[in-house]
């Protein structure tokens, strides 16, 4: 039995019993507070809800938590490219045990490497911080996450060695008051990513372009992100 089902007769458990003692009780709770079934209810609607979500949307704070306490072996990497010339690339192999790859930040030509273990505490720390450049694609997911501009694809299967949904971006699928709130005009976002469950994104694809307010171009960026199991 998997650990859902086993939640759910639990569940279903309580909700009979206390149903069934409902009649029989006078109300005394000096053996502590009664379970009303209502309660028991709810539990079940928590638990069916959880098991229903199919629309988790993308969750980055995920990523970074998978790095940081790493509980299998991936692949990672992130490359961030602009048109004013600024060009991130962060790669490494991730074991729960070590980090061992490479990383260039804004403004250096070449990259340097990147070797950290876990049982060295200030360097796996550092490691880890030059690997977590994506959360500076905060605002950017934040602006599409869970609203029209993010569609979920039918197309669900495994990716990366994960068991994925796709999420296609375009913001061309804003409404006129989206648009008006939300964008700059001339603004847009527009990419693929392929998330667990969960809303981890194992594979994202993303072009972004930022503009002024009276539409003149601030930059063009183009985010690819990856996660390969091993």
């Amino acid at each position: 039995m998997s650990r859902e089902s086993a939640m759910i007769v639990t569940v279903l458990s309580v909700l009979i019993l206390a149903t069934a003692s409902c009649s029989s009780r006078t109300g005394s709770k000096s053996g502590g507070e009664d379970i009303r079934p209502q309660e028991a209810e709810g539990a079940l609607n928590k638990v069916a809800q959880s098991q229903s979500n199919a629309n988790p949307g993308i969750d980055l704070n995920c990523v970074y938590e998978r790095i940081q306490n790493p509980k299998e072996s991936f692949s990672y990497s992130f490359a961030k490219d602009t048109s004013d010339d600024t060009h991130i690339a962060q790669e490494a192999d991730i074991t729960p045990q070590s980090i061992d790859g490479r990383y260039r930040g804004s403004g250096n030509e070449h990259s340097s490497p990147l070797q950290a273990a876990r049982s060295k505490p200030q360097e796996w720390q550092q490691a880890v911080a030059h690997l977590t450049s994506i959360s500076g694609m905060s605002s950017t997911i934040a602006l599409v996450n869970h609203n029209s501009a993010m569609k979920l694809e039918p197309d669900r299967g495994n990716t990366n060695g994960y068991d994925t949904i796709r999420y296609s971006i375009d913001t061309a699928r804003f409404d006129n008051t989206e648009r008006q709130m939300l964008l700059s005009p001339g603004d847009s976002e527009k990419g693929d990513a392929w998330v667990t469950l969960l809303g981890c994104p194992v594979k994202l694809v993303l072009d972004s372009e930022l503009h002024r307010k009276d539409g003149s171009l601030i930059e063009k960026i183009h985010y690819e992100e990856s996660m390969v199991k091993k």
